[in-house]
C-alpha cells in the first residue's frame, strides 16, 4: 500500500515552482522594504546615547577638548517644545562677561553638550559666552523622539528666547551647529528672528535628502521612499519638512558654511547647495576643509584657523568689526587668546 501511495503522488509542475519562487521573492522584497522603513526611522528617532564622559573622552582623544575644564560653568534647565526639559550650561570666562556676545551650540546625532568643547576655545577667545545644551533624546534629557532638527528647532527657539530673558544684555547672538545640530540651527530660523548669524558645520540640506542619498549610494533606491513612509506613519515626522535649505529662503541672516572636503557621510554638496541658496538673501561664506571627514573640520584645521575663519566671517559680514578691533585688537593680531595673555 505504501508503494501505491508513493507512486500516485502528483508531480509539481514547473509553472507552479516558478510561481512559488516569485511569490517568495516578492514577500522577501516587501519584508525588506518594510524593515527599511522601520529600521531607518527607528535608528534615527531613537539615537544611542553617549555619556558626558564618553563624549569628553572622544574630544580629548581627538585633541580638540582644549581649555574646556578651565571655563566657568553654570548648569540650568530650559523648557522647550511642549514643556520638554533641556539640560543646558553657560560656559564663560572673565573676558566674556559683560560683552553682550552669546553663542548657542547644537550638537550632532548621538552626541551631547560636551562636544561643544571642540568649539568653546574659539568662541570664548572671541568674547562670546557659550550656551551649550543636550538636544531632545540626548545627554541627560528624558527619552524623546529625535527628528534630526524638526522638533529640535522649536526647542532651540525656546532656548533663544530664554537666553535673551535670562541674561538681559544680549547684543549679538549666534548659533553654531554640527551635523544634526546644523539642521537644528538652520530650521530654527523658521521660528525666530532673534538670530544674528549662524556657523553651519557639516550639515545636510534636508532629512529626506540625507536618507535618500544614503540609500542611493547603495543602489537601494526604493528604500528611501520606505523610510519616508516610516517616519510619517510611525513617528509623525515629515522628513521633507526638516529642511535647512527651505528655512534659508528669504532670511537675511549671515551664515558661514563649513564642510569637510572628504566627508563621506554627509556629502559636501549639501553645504554647497545651501550656500548657493542663502547667499541670495544675506552675506554668506563657504569654507571647504581639505582632508576633513565628517565633523572633523575643527580637528583638521586646528583651533587657530577655525577661529580665524569665524572672526573673519563676522568682520566681513559687518556684525562685529568695530567691537573686535576695540576690545580684542591686540590678541587678534597676535592670534593669542586673552586667557593665555593673562596667564
Amino acid at each position: 500500500m505504501g508503494c501505491f501511495m508513493a507512486g500516485s503522488r502528483k508531480k509539481v509542475s514547473k509553472k507552479k515552482v516558478v510561481k512559488i519562487v516569485l511569490i517568495s521573492l516578492a514577500v522577501f522584497i516587501v519584508l525588506n522594504l518594510f524593515g527599511a522603513a522601520i529600521g531607518t526611522s527607528t535608528s534615527i528617532t531613537h539615537p544611542k546615547r553617549a555619556s558626558y564622559e564618553e563624549v569628553a573622552g572622544e574630544m580629548k582623544e581627538n585633541n580638540v577638548y582644549g581649555n574646556f575644564d578651565s571655563y566657568d560653568k553654570e548648569d540650568y534647565i530650559v523648557k522647550g517644545l511642549d514643556g520638554y526639559e533641556l539640560h543646558c550650561a553657560k560656559v564663560s570666562s572673565p573676558e566674556t562677561e559683560g560683552t553682550g556676545k552669546y553663542l548657542i551650540y547644537s550638537h550632532g546625532h548621538q552626541a551631547n553638550m560636551y562636544s561643544a568643547s571642540k568649539y568653546c576655545d574659539s568662541y570664548i577667545a572671541l568674547g562670546f559666552t557659550c550656551i551649550i545644551y543636550d538636544q531632545r533624546g540626548h545627554g541627560a534629557n528624558e527619552k524623546a523622539i529625535c527628528s534630526m532638527g524638526g522638533f529640535e528647532a522649536q526647542d532651540l527657539k525656546y532656548l533663544i528666547d530664554d537666553t535673551y530673558e535670562r541674561y538681559g544684555d544680549v547684543a549679538l547672538l549666534g548659533l553654531q551647529g554640527e551635523s544634526m545640530g546644523t539642521s537644528t540651527s538652520l530650521n530654527a530660523l523658521k521660528y525666530t528672528d532673534k538670530v544674528d548669524f549662524v556657523v553651519a558645520d557639516c550639515g545636510f540640506k534636508s532629512l529626506k535628502y540625507m536618507v535618500h542619498d544614503m540609500y542611493n549610494d547603495m543602489y537601494l533606491y526604493p528604500f528611501g521612499t520606505c523610510a519616508d513612509i516610516g517616519f510619517k506613519l510611525i513617528y509623525g515626522i515629515d522628513d521633507s519638512q526638516v529642511s535647512g535649505i527651505d528655512a534659508l529662503k528669504g532670511k537675511g541672516v549671515p551664515i558661514l558654511f563649513i564642510h569637510g572636503a572628504d566627508d563621506d557621510w554627509i556629502d559636501v554638496q549639501n553645504s554647497m547647495d545651501m550656500y548657493d541658496e542663502a547667499k541670495q538673501y544675506a552675506y554668506c561664506e563657504l569654507w571647504l576643509v581639505p582632508g576633513a571627514s565628517h565633523a572633523r573640520s575643527r580637528q583638521i584645521a586646528g583651533e587657530e584657523e577655525y577661529r580665524e575663519h569665524i572672526s573673519g566671517f563676522l568682520n566681513a559680514s559687518g556684525l562685529t568689526k568695530e567691537w573686535f578691533e576695540e576690545v580684542y585688537g591686540d590678541y587678534l593680531d597676535s592670534n593669542t587668546p586673552p586667557e593665555a595673555e593673562a596667564a
